[in-house]
């Protein structure tokens, strides 16, 4: 990637590029995911434990998960500690025009603003959450409608406020119990 934008440079804009490796901080003594994602009955969940009987179509079921990448997001203040605003796009967004308008847009307060992409089952929590875990089942609704992950922007001074990655890290210690 270094190499593409090295060969390709962009007119008006800055990028840096790092490996996750370059952040030596997030590691499972402070990330409660990466020592989940890392544990036996986390791998066993994924790949074992009830998978033949499980529907093909719960997202949370799916192994790509375990990837460290996908959980990322979550660490933007962290990753960028001099950033306000995050434009976050996914690798398979392809951009057709100019992105400059998602800098001026005010989320009120909000940390997060995304494409909602609910359809009857689409995005629904129940694909994503595990219901099946009572405090997940407790806590959300079923019903309630996600977000199109792969375009998000997120004011990370609100999110530093709102302290999210504490929540975050919260809620999986508490599901991993």
């Amino acid at each position: 990637m270094k190499m593409w934008f090295l060969a390709n440079p962009p007119k008006n804009a800055t990028l840096q590029i790092q490996s996750v490796d370059e952040f030596t901080w997030l590691n499972s003594s402070y990330s409660p995911v990466l020592k989940q994602l890392g544990s036996r009955s986390m791998i066993d969940y994924y790949f074992r434990t009830q998978r033949a009987n499980s529907d093909p179509n719960l997202k949370y079921r799916n192994p790509k998960y375990l990837s460290i990448l996908n959980h990322l997001r979550f660490y933007l203040p962290e990753m960028f500690p001099k950033l306000d605003k995050v434009v976050f796009l996914d690798d398979d967004i392809v951009v057709q025009k100019d992105l400059t308008r998602l800098w001026e847009v005010d989320l009120n307060g909000k940390v997060n603003g995304a494409v909602e992409t609910c359809g009857e089952s689409f995005h629904r929590f129940d694909r994503y959450l595990n219901f099946s875990n009572p405090i997940i089942a407790k806590n959300f609704n079923p019903r309630a409608c996600g977000w199109a992950y792969g375009m998000n922007v997120f004011d990370l001074v609100e999110w530093r406020k709102q302290n999210i990655t504490e929540v975050y890290h919260s809620w999986q210690r508490k599901v991993s119990m």
